[in-house]
Protein backbone atom coordinates (compact mmCIF):
# COMPACT_ATOMS: atom_id res chain seq x y z
CA UNK A 1 0.00 0.00 0.00
CA UNK A 2 1.49 3.35 -1.04
CA UNK A 3 0.56 5.78 1.68
CA UNK A 4 2.24 9.02 2.63
CA UNK A 5 2.20 10.22 6.25
CA UNK A 6 -1.45 11.29 6.70
CA UNK A 7 -3.04 8.24 5.03
CA UNK A 8 -2.87 9.74 1.56
CA UNK A 9 -3.20 7.01 -1.04
CA UNK A 10 -0.94 7.69 -4.04
CA UNK A 11 -1.49 4.45 -5.98
CA UNK A 12 -3.70 6.29 -8.46
CA UNK A 13 -0.65 8.20 -9.73
CA UNK A 14 1.49 5.11 -10.36
CA UNK A 15 0.28 4.68 -13.96
CA UNK A 16 1.12 8.33 -14.72
CA UNK A 17 4.55 8.08 -13.12
CA UNK A 18 5.27 4.88 -15.07
CA UNK A 19 4.11 6.54 -18.30
CA UNK A 20 6.35 9.57 -17.79
CA UNK A 21 9.26 7.34 -16.78
CA UNK A 22 8.78 5.23 -19.92
CA UNK A 23 8.69 8.29 -22.19
CA UNK A 24 11.76 9.80 -20.53
CA UNK A 25 13.71 6.52 -20.77
CA UNK A 26 12.70 6.11 -24.41
CA UNK A 27 13.69 9.69 -25.25
CA UNK A 28 17.09 9.35 -23.55
CA UNK A 29 17.97 6.17 -25.41
CA UNK A 30 16.59 7.06 -28.82
CA UNK A 31 18.56 10.31 -28.65
CA UNK A 32 21.69 8.50 -27.43
CA UNK A 33 21.48 5.92 -30.21
CA UNK A 34 20.92 8.53 -32.90
CA UNK A 35 23.74 10.67 -31.49
CA UNK A 36 26.26 7.88 -32.05
CA UNK A 37 25.30 7.48 -35.70
CA UNK A 38 27.15 7.40 -38.09
CA UNK A 39 29.75 5.19 -36.46
CA UNK A 40 33.21 6.41 -37.41
CA UNK A 41 36.15 4.14 -36.66
CA UNK A 42 38.57 5.85 -34.26
CA UNK A 43 35.98 8.10 -32.58
CA UNK A 44 34.04 7.80 -29.34
CA UNK A 45 33.10 4.26 -28.41
CA UNK A 46 35.22 2.76 -31.17
CA UNK A 47 38.31 3.68 -29.16
CA UNK A 48 37.08 1.61 -26.19
CA UNK A 49 35.15 -1.28 -27.76
CA UNK A 50 35.45 -3.62 -30.72
CA UNK A 51 33.48 -2.35 -33.71
CA UNK A 52 30.79 -5.06 -33.56
CA UNK A 53 30.03 -4.12 -29.93
CA UNK A 54 29.75 -0.46 -30.90
CA UNK A 55 27.10 -1.39 -33.48
CA UNK A 56 25.27 -3.47 -30.87
CA UNK A 57 25.32 -0.60 -28.37
CA UNK A 58 23.91 1.84 -30.93
CA UNK A 59 21.21 -0.62 -32.06
CA UNK A 60 20.28 -1.57 -28.49
CA UNK A 61 20.05 2.09 -27.46
CA UNK A 62 17.92 3.17 -30.40
CA UNK A 63 15.66 0.12 -30.65
CA UNK A 64 15.47 -0.28 -26.86
CA UNK A 65 14.06 3.23 -26.63
CA UNK A 66 11.76 2.69 -29.61
CA UNK A 67 10.48 -0.59 -28.13
CA UNK A 68 9.77 1.21 -24.84
CA UNK A 69 7.47 3.60 -26.72
CA UNK A 70 5.83 0.83 -28.75
CA UNK A 71 5.43 -1.13 -25.53
CA UNK A 72 2.61 1.22 -24.57
CA UNK A 73 0.53 -0.89 -26.94
CA UNK A 74 2.44 -4.20 -26.99
CA UNK A 75 3.62 -5.21 -23.52
CA UNK A 76 6.26 -7.69 -24.71
CA UNK A 77 8.09 -4.87 -26.48
CA UNK A 78 8.38 -3.03 -23.16
CA UNK A 79 10.21 -5.95 -21.58
CA UNK A 80 12.41 -6.46 -24.65
CA UNK A 81 13.31 -2.77 -24.90
CA UNK A 82 13.98 -2.48 -21.18
CA UNK A 83 16.19 -5.60 -21.29
CA UNK A 84 18.17 -4.12 -24.20
CA UNK A 85 18.65 -0.89 -22.25
CA UNK A 86 19.65 -2.80 -19.10
CA UNK A 87 22.34 -4.69 -21.03
CA UNK A 88 23.78 -1.44 -22.37
CA UNK A 89 23.74 0.11 -18.89
CA UNK A 90 25.51 -2.88 -17.35
CA UNK A 91 28.22 -2.39 -19.96
CA UNK A 92 28.36 1.37 -19.37
CA UNK A 93 28.67 0.90 -15.61
CA UNK A 94 31.41 -1.68 -16.11
CA UNK A 95 33.35 0.58 -18.49
CA UNK A 96 33.16 3.62 -16.21
CA UNK A 97 33.78 1.93 -12.88
CA UNK A 98 36.05 -1.03 -13.69
CA UNK A 99 37.79 -0.23 -16.98
CA UNK A 100 38.20 3.54 -16.65
CA UNK A 101 38.37 3.70 -12.85
CA UNK A 102 35.82 6.44 -12.26
CA UNK A 103 34.92 6.73 -8.54
CA UNK A 104 31.72 4.94 -7.55
CA UNK A 105 29.94 8.11 -6.43
CA UNK A 106 30.68 10.01 -9.64
CA UNK A 107 27.95 10.96 -12.09
CA UNK A 108 29.67 8.85 -14.76
CA UNK A 109 28.97 5.73 -12.69
CA UNK A 110 25.72 6.70 -10.95
CA UNK A 111 23.89 7.78 -14.14
CA UNK A 112 24.18 4.35 -15.83
CA UNK A 113 23.24 2.63 -12.56
CA UNK A 114 20.13 4.82 -12.25
CA UNK A 115 19.10 4.08 -15.84
CA UNK A 116 19.79 0.38 -15.27
CA UNK A 117 17.50 0.36 -12.23
CA UNK A 118 14.77 2.24 -14.09
CA UNK A 119 14.95 -0.24 -16.96
CA UNK A 120 14.76 -3.15 -14.49
CA UNK A 121 11.51 -1.70 -13.15
CA UNK A 122 10.03 -2.27 -16.61
CA UNK A 123 11.63 -5.70 -17.07
CA UNK A 124 10.21 -6.95 -13.78
CA UNK A 125 6.82 -5.20 -13.97
CA UNK A 126 3.81 -7.47 -14.33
Amino acid sequence: MNKLCCDIDLTYYRKWVMCFMRILLAFVFIKAGMGKWPIVNGEGLTNALPLFLVYLVVLFEFFGGLFMLLGMKYDILTKLGAAMIAIVMIGATYMHYIAWGDPFGSKDVMYPIALLLISLVFVTDE
